[in-house]
């Protein structure tokens, strides 16, 4: 017959202290613990009952948790099977049997398990798609280099036609300076000899 499990509602009733006093031991005393969630509430094994007893006892002792800890640990409180109840978790060879603590955490590894799977999976997706929206945004940026490149080939290209002018024009001027510069020099000599 499968052990029936508790909410820390259950074991608040059963030990008689309040639902925050459970509630905070479990916090503090986590790692003492094996349970399964369902959704955001916690289902503990009824052995639970028996360890939430020991470390109020504990506690109240005055002891430092780490101290209460390994006095739990040493009285072996949050192994012993409560009533002998034994579950399997798959199919085992005949005869194969594991504790509940174990079934339990086997469990919750693998929920552990799948929901990084869903994860990886998902993030493997959004990576997936967050490279081809780069590798397109870059494409998109190398057409606009490239169109940027050749305007301003053609812009360089007027530039050197324009300076080629420049040049021709500033040589066509020179030359007519130096003959205006000689029929002025001429006719005024003319009109001095005069």
């Amino acid at each position: 017959m499968k052990e029936k499990e508790l909410k820390i509602d259950d074991i608040a009733h059963l030990t008689g202290l309040s639902v925050e006093e459970v509630r905070h031991l479990v916090r503090e005393y986590d790692d003492l613990f094996s349970y399964r969630m369902i959704g955001k509430a916690k289902l503990f094994p009824q052995k639970a009952v028996k360890i939430i007893q020991n470390l109020k006892e504990l506690s109240g002792k005055g002891l430092a948790p780490d101290e209460v800890r390994t006095e739990v640990r040493a009285g072996k409180v949050s192994q012993a099977p409560a009533g002998g109840a034994e579950e399997t978790v798959e199919p085992m060879p005949p005869g194969v049997q594991l504790p509940p603590e174990i079934v339990v955490e086997f469990r919750m590894m693998q929920d552990a398990i799948a929901h990084q799977h869903r994860q990886i999976a998902r993030l493997t997706g959004d990576l997936a798609q967050e490279r081809a929206a780069t590798q397109d945004e870059v494409a998109s940026l190398l057409q606009v280099i490239d169109r940027l490149t050749e305007r301003l080939n053609k812009q360089e290209q007027k530039l050197g036609v324009i300076a080629d002018w420049v040049e021709y024009f500033d040589a066509r001027v020179d030359t007519m300076d130096e003959a205006l510069n000689r029929r002025l020099s001429a006719r005024i000599r003319a009109a001095l000899k005069e």
